[in-house]
């Protein structure tokens, strides 16, 4: 099945033209999704800890401020998970370079209705940044 899709080339160069008003917006959207892919994890997360070690896993959740990339490609990233040598990290957004491989529970959390969710605030954000950055005359 084939699906065309149309993309107006000069919206998308009137937003890469403010990059960084542009990356601002988006991030309500992308700390949105990262914060329902937490409160999933929350149900997955394993209870407890070892005996010798003193941190429950559960209780070192994180999410971390917008990190905004103003070189190639434009991305905003937030890093969220769990601050603990048996967990670690995931990124919601778009990230680039050395690629961490979260645990599958974390992982499982934020493909259920993370990714719709972000696709949809992005998308949302997008058109309401292009109208408040270039209103129509």
């Amino acid at each position: 099945m084939r699906k065309s899709v149309e993309v107006n080339v000069l919206a998308l160069k009137r937003l890469r033209s403010q990059p960084e008003r542009v990356l601002s917006d988006l991030d309500r959207p992308v700390l949105d999704a990262a914060q329902r892919g937490m409160d999933q994890a929350q149900f997955l997360v394993p209870r407890g800890g070892a005996p010798d070690d003193p941190l429950n896993l559960a209780d070192t959740s994180f999410v971390s401020v917008p990190h905004h990339n103003l070189g190639a490609p434009l991305s905003t990233t937030v890093t969220t998970g769990y601050d603990h040598p048996e967990a670690g990290s995931i990124h919601a957004g778009w990230h680039w370079g050395h690629l961490l491989i979260p645990p599958e529970w974390l992982r499982r959390a934020f493909k259920k209705g993370v990714r719709p969710l972000l696709i949809k605030g992005v998308s949302s954000q997008l058109m309401k940044s292009l109208a408040k950055l270039f209103p129509k005359k």
